[in-house]
């Protein structure tokens, strides 16, 4: 399927990501549906959409007009049917769960039609590992995102041994058309490029206030004055989601089971967990997000940080 015959994306995924997707398609004349499981999580998605487009507005990424137009191109939906309907690509960005990915791709692989090409927006999970439940493997990929796509307009293109090369061509052409810059690997990866090396940088800070080394706040300020960075390790895991951080280190467990980190953290991850305690998108992680108790210097972040909560 050539570029210019995309003319519908359908994102699996009304959370952070995949409304960052759809604005990105949206944004460059793709008309985009967004399904999701919940009239809470359209209407979370709806409220998030008009933020994000009045973010890159004000930034002067885009203009007011060119935002107008692209928040039209929008459908939210809870009918699977409707959602799949003339779908060109299909983009996932449910939970980084292996079981809720399958499932949710065994529900719609059946309502998909036969060409559009099917694309996971993952961080750890390998496309293999789902391929078989979209039930067209060859035509599934990884086609990785990172927050604020529009600024940060790198995308993973990842195929699986089994991928068509035509399909990987495909995306690689349709990222270039919304003007995002794609690398593709030559092999399966976990955490694909970027988030390789940043999961690792995570592990590191989670080793030392495991190990009780130094305090949270501590250890943010240390990265965040000697690298001139706005966020910290612990910051930049409550803007991704302590339920996500937690589920790539279980993957990072499977994979490295005699890696003592990984048991260890999650067990010390577990009471912000079971409070709910899931992030920026919670209120509340390992900062507050309403009476914030963090270093100065997080505080006095823009307006983007917003965007991650939903």
């Amino acid at each position: 399927m050539q570029t210019s015959e995309m003319k519908k994306v359908l994102v699996l995924g009304a959370g952070l990501m995949g409304r960052q997707i759809a604005m990105q398609c949206a944004l460059f004349d793709v008309d985009v549906a967004i399904y999701g499981r919940s009239e809470i999580s359209l209407a979370r998605a709806r409220r998030h959409l008009q933020r994000y487009a009045q973010y890159l507005v004000q930034g002067d990424y885009i203009t007011t007009d060119w935002a107008a137009r692209a928040l039209a191109r929008i459908t939210l939906t809870l009918d699977p049917v409707a959602a799949a309907d003339g779908a060109d690509l299909v983009s996932e960005s449910v939970s980084e769960d292996l079981a809720v990915k399958r499932q949710v791709w065994r529900q719609f692989g059946p309502l998909l039609p036969p060409p559009a090409i099917l694309t996971t927006n993952s961080s750890v999970i390998f496309p293999s590992e789902m391929a078989e439940a979209s039930g067209r493997p060859e035509r599934f990929l990884g086609w990785h995102f990172h927050q604020l796509c529009y600024i940060k307009n790198v995308v993973d293109v990842m195929p699986h041994k089994g991928t068509d090369p035509a399909c990987v061509a495909a995306v690689v052409e349709f990222s270039r058309a919304l003007q995002l810059h794609p690398i593709v690997l030559r092999k399966e990866h976990r955490g694909y490029v970027f988030n390789a090396m940043l999961v690792r940088f995570l592990a590191a800070a989670l080793e030392l206030a495991v190990a009780d080394v130094a305090g949270i706040e501590d250890i943010d300020r240390a990265w965040m004055t000697v690298m001139q960075t706005s966020q910290g390790p612990f910051g930049i895991m409550d803007s991704v989601g302590l339920d996500t951080v937690a589920n790539i280190l279980r993957v990072g467990l499977a994979v490295e089971s005699d890696n003592p980190l990984y048991p260890r953290a999650l067990a010390w991850l577990q009471p912000k967990l079971d409070q709910g305690h899931l992030g920026q998108k919670s209120g509340q992680g390992f900062y507050s997000y309403t009476r914030p108790k963090m270093p100065r210097e997080r505080r006095q972040r823009s307006a983007g940080k917003e965007l991650a909560a939903g």
